[in-house]
């Protein structure tokens, strides 16, 4: 059986901390941490092309990233073939009711704000019935 992964894509450090922390406590998938879009959209596109997008369980997106914010990485993964069915959560600290409305469009599992609760990730990964 292939290794499991969460995409943690957060370029605070202290967030990135306590959000590893919560998945270590609800599931032993692997994560994978992205500090910044660019970064992000660099892995994204080569596990597309190198067909492991399959062992990406959930992707964890903060909105807020620098060189390339997380609206821009969650069209990316919707717009992509290979990526479009992964399941998103975002992860952020941003109320704003339009980025909200788009996630929403965009087809997102959840909007989590931050700090995340171990809770809320087991809720996050049990819609995902093929997680």
């Amino acid at each position: 059986m292939k290794d499991r992964y969460i995409l943690l894509i957060e370029d605070n450090a202290d967030d990135a901390y306590l959000a590893m922390r919560v998945i270590g406590k609800v599931c032993a998938d692997k994560v994978i941490v992205a500090r910044d879009g660019e970064e992000a959209g660099d892995l994204l596109n080569k596990m597309a092309a190198d067909a492991a997008h399959d062992q990406i369980r959930l992707v964890l997106l903060d909105l807020k990233l620098p060189k390339v914010s997380g609206i821009e990485i969650l069209q990316g993964i919707r717009a992509n073939p290979a990526l479009s069915k992964l399941p998103v959560a975002i992860l952020t600290s941003s109320d704003n009711d339009l980025d909200q409305e788009t996630c929403r469009e965009l087809g997102v599992l959840d909007y989590i704000y931050k700090p995340m609760s171990a809770d809320r990730l087991q809720r996050v990964l049990a819609r995902d019935k093929d997680a």
